[in-house]
Order: C-alpha cells, then structure tokens, then sequence
C-alpha cells in the first residue's frame, strides 16, 4: 500500500501537476489523522473495558469483604452490649447497696464480664486492595467512592475507642487482682472469687464503683458506634448491589 501511494506521488510531481499533488497529500494526511484517531479511539475502549473489569472486580470483593465484616461486628455489638450493661448492672446493685443478690457466680460473672473488652477483625481486604492501590478512582458511582473514601477515618476512630476499651479493661483487672483469688473460682463451684476478709471493702469502695461507670460508658459509646458502622456497610453493600446490576 505503501509502494501504492508513492507511486502516485512520483506521478504526479513528474507531470507537473502540483495543486493535484497538493490535494492528494492533503488526502494523504487527512487519512493518516483519522487512522491516528480511530487508533487511539480503540485504544481508549480498550483502556475503559479493563478499567470496568477491574471496578467491577474491586466491588465484588469488597462485596465478599462487607459479608464476613457484618458477621464480625454482630459479634462486637453483642460483646459491647454484654460488657456495658453488666457493668451497669453491678453499678446499680452497689450504688443501691443492694448486696443480697451479689453472691457466688452471679457476682463473679458481672465482675468479670465488666472486666472484658472486644476488638473487631474486619475482614477488609477488598477495601484496602483499592486503596492501597490508588484504584478509588476506577470507582464511577460517587456514592460508593464517598463510603470507601471514609473508610481509614472511620476505622481510625473505632480503633482509638478499642485502644481506650483495652486499657480500661486492663487497669481494671489490675484493680481486681487485689481482691479475687482465683483458686476459689476454680475449686468452689458454688463459691465467688472474692476473698472472704476482703469481701464488705470491695463492694464499698467508691474505686470499683467508679471504674465501672467508666466501663459501662466507653462499651455503650462503643456498641452505638459499631451500629453505625454496619449500618454504613449494610448501606455500601446495597449500593453496589444497584450499581453492579445496572
């Protein structure tokens, strides 16, 4: 074709003919630009073909991500409910000086309980691939870049939450090592962990009443916000739902 075209050339230049010449190289370059533009046109479909392919390949796993993620923090919300209310509930009884029904297993397992905290394990790896990637873009539909962009945000601050849940909890358990002697609970079933001499100082002291006002509060702040994140996932997981079947 090549050959073709420069042999219409010589031609043309050898019979003098320059405004056909002219003509026929303006043809010439017309043809050349709108093979370039056809080129970089397919390319263009092509580029946008893979980037669809891989957005539709991020939003799955992150789908796949969400599912196992929603099962998690039903567990934490639960863990944080229990947490809260029996350290409410040991609160009650003693700012009441209600201690007829602190004995035995039922005062260890309000103290105890009161004494636990939970950390999520999100399975987040479909989020964190798009972002680590800086793929956020490939993602067309705002809504869902909006909860994706949110995403270290909110996990930062559910992280400071659990750091100061587990430092709490910690301090704590260091409270109750002054007063428990484990071997009872083990060997007593009917027992309580309490040391007997110890027993009226413990549920007096203002320390333990305080320590666990501080507890029921953080696992209450604690179980609304890990609510409101599956209530953010539950809310990401339906948009993509809409937009995958579009």
């Amino acid at each position: 074709m090549i050959h073709y075209f420069r042999r219409i050339r010589e031609q043309l230049i050898s019979q003098n003919k320059v405004t056909k010449y002219l003509l026929y190289a303006m043809g010439e370059i017309v043809l050349v630009v709108i093979g370039i533009l056809i080129a970089l046109q397919i390319n263009n479909w092509n580029e946008e073909r893979k980037n669809r392919e891989k957005e539709k390949y991020y939003l799955n796993s992150i789908k796949s991500s969400i599912l196992l993620s929603q099962k998690e923090l039903n567990r934490v919300i639960d863990d944080a409910k229990l947490i809260s209310s029996c350290a409410d509930t040991l609160l009650l009884l003693l700012a009441y000086k209600n201690f007829a029904p602190l004995k035995g297993r039922f005062l260890d397992s309000l103290m105890f309980t009161a004494s636990d905290y939970s950390l999520i394990s999100l399975n987040d790896g479909g989020i964190q691939e798009l972002m680590n990637t800086g793929s956020l873009g490939l993602i067309q539909e705002e809504r869902i870049r909006m909860h994706l962009a949110s995403w270290n945000e909110r996990m930062h601050q559910i992280r400071k939450f659990e750091s100061e849940t587990e430092y709490l909890a910690l301090q704590y358990q260091d409270y109750l090592n002054n007063f428990i002697d484990s071997r009872k609970y083990i060997t007593d079933s009917l027992g309580e962990a309490i040391i007997p001499s110890k027993r009226q100082a413990f549920l007096n002291d203002p320390l333990l009443a305080n320590y666990l006002d501080r507890i029921s509060i953080i696992h209450y702040n604690m179980h609304k916000k890990y609510i409101l994140e599956k209530a953010q996932l539950d809310s990401l997981n339906s948009l993509i739902n809409e937009y995958l079947l579009q």
